[in-house]
C-alpha cells in the first residue's frame, strides 16, 4: 500500500516484527492509521504519544487507542508502518 506523501505503507506485522513498543521502532518508521470503515488514512504523531503514554507503549496498545476523525469509527482500525527513505 502507498500513502499519498509516496511512503510505503505495510500492515504492522508485515514491516517491523521486532519493534513491539515505540522504544524499540527504529526512527526512519512512520506511523499511520487507516480506518476499518472509510479507509481514511492519517499519520499519527508517535512523540506525542511517547510523551502522554510512555516509550514503554506497544503498538498493539496504540492501535486499540484508533478512532478516525473522518466517520468516528473507533473498531477495525489499523495501523501500519512506514520506511522514510534514507540516503
Amino acid at each position: 500500500m502507498r500513502h499519498r506523501r509516496g511512503i510505503d505503507l505495510a500492515p504492522r506485522g508485515d514491516t517491523a516484527e521486532s519493534a513491539s513498543t515505540l522504544e524499540t521502532l527504529p526512527e526512519w518508521y512512520v506511523l499511520v492509521a487507516m480506518c476499518g470503515k472509510c479507509r481514511h488514512q492519517a499519520p499519527v504523531d508517535r512523540r506525542q504519544i511517547a510523551r502522554t503514554r510512555g516509550v514503554g507503549t506497544s503498538l498493539l496498545a496504540i492501535a486499540g487507542m484508533l478512532k478516525c476523525r473522518r466517520c468516528g469509527n473507533a473498531t477495525g482500525n489499523e495501523l501500519l508502518l512506514g520506511k522514510l527513505p534514507r540516503d
